[in-house]
């Protein structure tokens, strides 16, 4: 196992022991966790249940379960799964989240998911709630190496 990955994995352990603060789990961190279970877990679903797990009890030590969003929670994992999918398409070996970003820069855009999703939907209870799917945009099973939000090139 490589530095980097070695790196998202014991992050990914940490928080699921409860070691991570608050202070200490942003945007950056929640799509470690997520690429950390992509690696290790079986399917992609595994991957969005384990996330979902590891922070709904996040948000419960923290006193926010409420705040919890799993459509939100699963737009990333499932986004970073077709990151992960170019990766292994590319005959790439393991990489690690911090090479990921480089390569995708737009990956850090908390607002991403609102080139998916209308307000609407994304912000409703059903959303925050269960897992729906966008309905802007489908989600791609390769990522794109441009932003995603860019307007269509038409030729």
């Amino acid at each position: 196992m490589n530095d980097a990955i070695a790196l998202d994995t014991a992050f990914a352990r940490a928080f699921e022991r409860g070691e991570v603060g608050n202070d200490s789990f942003r945007h950056r961190e929640h799509l470690r966790l997520a690429w950390a279970c992509l690696a290790e877990g079986p399917s992609t679903e595994a991957a969005c249940a384990r996330v979902g797990a590891a922070i709904r009890a996040f948000a419960r030590r923290a006193g926010s379960a409420q705040r919890y969003h799993e459509t939100l929670t699963q737009f990333w994992v499932r986004l970073l799964a077709g990151v992960q999918a170019g990766v292994r398409a590319a005959a790439c070996d393991a990489i690690g989240l911090d090479a990921v970003l480089a390569a995708h820069p737009w990956l850090l855009d908390k607002d991403l998911p609102l080139a998916y999703y209308t307000r609407a939907l994304l912000f409703g209870d059903a959303a925050r709630a269960a897992w729906r799917p966008p309905d802007l945009r489908p989600l791609p099973s390769h990522a794109p190496a441009a932003d995603p939000r860019a307007p269509p090139r038409h030729a």
